[in-house]
């Protein structure tokens, strides 16, 4: 999980003081020491925890409960804002053109990731408007340009060419993309470090290309010295945004986004796993409520309606058509949104309070299962019994135990699709699920 240390703290915080009875000064400042330890393992500046501390305890014993609400839940909702305005709030919005190439920069720290989110960036942006291009001018690492066509795939072209002058060849690799039409081109540099002078000098240089907008890759494993990197290269380059990566189990993830945040660069997205769909917007309102066991239902309903965008099973299933081929192409495309452990994070009240009962493995193992059958088996479930059991468990390396419950699974979910006998019942369906409009 993202931030499963600091979570894990923040979400049992919060569940001793809804626990409690009696809501006075005591309890608040219990409750005050705890998110306090939270935040501060999570190597978030002591000053701006003393801060939000002092916050949170003067709103919580001064304030009135809104109608309808507890003295519990106030102080919930207290935490809840003090770390959102943490954080910056709202999302800060991603600057485009429609009628024009628009040209993205991406620079950081060498080994904060900076190539690979490149890729990841490329991928989710051409899943939303359409064309995009890279160039690649690390002139520094030319595998560089390498990695990027073995993570994008065929389907986003990556322009280089042989010079050591980064500049002629993003000025090269633009007017190409422009002359295609492309909508975006996204920029991959050398990494650097801010303190050697001449690699950092270099970046001055690169205003001369006019990007739309410049956004710095950092490490979230460095935490608050995050703060000092986005200054430096915002003393160089006129930095838009920023994306923080590896916030998958980083211990100081917390403290790398509070010392952004504090710089003034609007944090982008956020990476969150090794997988190239592994990046995500980021909303410090939407951050946080996972964080506290609230879930990100917009973010679920986002990834499983790009997972079954390009597939007609909806369509079928709204037919009331449902046999084991169906569900396999099920299982396939729900594992597209992402391992199964993060989709759960994003539902509420779920995160860090359920053991799995089928994981991606499990998945991947069912999915074994019935390409060991017949297609007359797959078309008509009703013929596996017995023997047919016996040699599709064989047949797939798994017990006949495995096999069986399988057939459970399927038949609960086909129960579930055929009592949406109507389109009508089965598009209000797939609402509540996220899937479609």
């Amino acid at each position: 999980m993202v931030l499963e240390k600091l979570g894990s703290s923040l979400r049992n915080a919060v569940s001793r003081i809804m626990g409690k009875s009696v809501i006075d000064e005591a309890a608040v400042n219990e409750f005050v020491r705890e998110v306090q330890r939270s935040l501060i393992e999570a190597d978030v500046d002591v000053k701006l925890v003393l801060e939000i501390s002092r916050r949170i305890k003067e709103r919580a014993l001064k304030e009135s409960p809104p109608p309808g609400f507890s003295r519990r839940d106030l102080a919930v909702k207290i935490l809840y804002e003090e770390l959102t305005n943490l954080l910056g709030r709202k999302p800060a919005e991603i600057p485009m053109e429609s009628k024009k190439t628009n040209v993205i920069l991406m620079v950081g720290i060498e080994g904060s990731g900076k190539t690979t989110t490149v890729a990841k960036l490329a991928l989710w942006l051409s899943k939303r408007f359409g064309k995009v291009g890279i160039i690649s001018a690390d002139v520094v690492r030319p595998a560089s340009k390498l990695q990027i066509e073995q993570l994008v795939g065929p389907d986003i072209p990556v322009f280089s060419k042989e010079s050591r002058d980064p500049v002629e060849i993003m000025r090269e690799g633009i007017e190409f993309f422009k002359r295609e039409r492309y909508n975006f081109v996204i920029i991959d540099t050398a990494g650097r470090h801010k303190d050697e002078s001449s690699l950092m000098k270099e970046l001055d240089a690169y205003r001369e290309i006019g990007p739309d907008l410049v956004i710095l890759t950092i490490d979230g494993t460095i935490g608050q010295a995050a703060y000092a990197q986005a200054r430096a290269f915002a003393e160089r380059v006129p930095v838009g945004g920023v994306i923080v990566t590896k916030l998958d189990g980083a211990a100081k993830g917390g403290g790398a986004l509070s010392a952004v945040a504090a710089s003034g660069a609007p944090i982008l997205f956020i990476c969150t796993g090794e997988r190239v769909d592994d990046i995500e917007r980021f909303d410090p309102e939407r951050f946080v409520s996972r964080l506290l066991g609230g879930g990100d239902i917009i973010e679920l309903a986002m990834r499983i309606e790009e997972a079954f965008k390009e597939s007609k099973l909806m369509e079928r299933m709204s037919r009331g058509k449902f046999d084991l081929e169906d569900f396999r192409e099920y299982i396939q495309q729900l594992g597209r949104a992402g391992p199964m452990e993060k989709l759960l994070e994003m539902v509420p009240g779920v995160s860090g309070r359920v053991q799995l009962d089928i994981n991606s493995r499990e998945m991947m193992r069912w999915i074994a299962i019935i390409n060991s059958m017949t297609p007359e088996e797959r078309r008509d479930p009703s013929l596996i019994r017995g023997s047919r059991i016996e040699r599709i468990a064989r047949g797939s390396g798994v017990t006949a135990k495995e096999v069986r419950k399988l057939l459970k699974s399927y038949h609960q979910a086909k129960k579930l699709m055929e009592s949406m006998s109507s389109e009508s019942k089965a598009r209000r369906l797939f609402r509540r699920m996220g899937i479609g409009g």
